[in-house]
């Protein structure tokens, strides 16, 4: 008696489908294991006072003192490097204006290192009272933790008070807006100018510059700014340009001179 051929296939098919099925079940089974043995791992080495955090080192800060790091650092000595609240530690650093970023990378055995950037001076913003107080790029407030000014910048006045000088806080102004465009346009064009700016200041949304090396005041251009930098020097060295006078260099190939009082 002979079986149909359907059936045989049938039966074939049946037990592929029962082969397949079992390692399926071993690799779900091989899955939990190593998931389970991972689990635990990480708990015992999470636990193990070997991994304890003891050294922090740190980088990349040239405003923030060191004894403020520390400072903020210090609860941390002692947690397992494994279950250390980094996020945490970022965030405790972070509220500082000064810190711009921070970034952790565990050592084994127990060392953390902590690479910190910086937001850098832009401008020294001055009160109403005179005092100054360094802004970055975008005319946020940075802490100034001395008495001495250790960064080299040009000063904008501000028409806000002491009072109003937190940091972390961005300073509202249309006209310190332009100021800060007009010091990045000098920033990426002309650099080589940058030293000789002492203050800048507005005036009918006209942005002004005083030079630090004879007081003469200048209007900068738009465009072609190291060119007309250039020719401000070749007037101002050979010309007999009062220093009273304004220098208006908003001219394409000319330095315009102006009665000033």
């Amino acid at each position: 008696m002979s079986i149909p051929d359907n059936k045989l296939r049938m039966k074939t098919q049946s037990r592929k489908r029962r082969g397949n099925s079992r390692y399926y079940l071993y690799f779900v089974l091989i899955l939990i294991a190593l998931t389970g043995a991972g689990t635990g791992l990480y708990y015992l080495l999470s636990n193990l006072s070997l991994l304890n955090l003891r050294t922090i080192e740190y980088s990349g800060n040239n405003c923030v003192p060191d004894t403020l790091i520390e400072e903020v650092v210090r609860p941390y000595l002692g947690q397992n490097l494994l279950s250390l609240q980094r996020g945490q530690l970022v965030e405790d650093l972070r509220q500082y204006a000064r810190i711009k970023n921070v970034k952790l990378r565990r050592r084994l055995l127990s060392t953390l290192r902590v690479r910190i950037e910086e937001r850098s001076g832009c401008l020294y913003a001055r009160s109403l009272e005179g005092d100054l107080y360094p802004i970055d790029a975008s005319g946020i407030i940075l802490e100034k933790y001395s008495n001495v000014y250790t960064e080299n910048l040009p000063v904008v006045g501000v028409l806000l008070s002491n009072a109003s000088f937190r940091p972390g806080k961005k300073i509202a102004s249309s006209s310190l807006q332009r100021v800060l465009a007009t010091h990045k346009k000098i920033t990426q064009d002309a650099p080589d100018f940058l030293p000789n700016i002492s203050e800048y200041y507005t005036i009918d949304k006209t942005v002004y510059i005083i030079d630090a090396r004879n007081g003469m005041r200048l209007i900068p251009s738009s465009d072609n700014l190291a060119k007309q930098f250039s020719r401000y020097q070749f007037v101002q060295d050979n010309g007999n340009v009062s220093r009273k006078s304004i220098l208006d260099l908003r001219f394409a190939e000319q330095v315009v001179v102006k009665a000033g009082n």
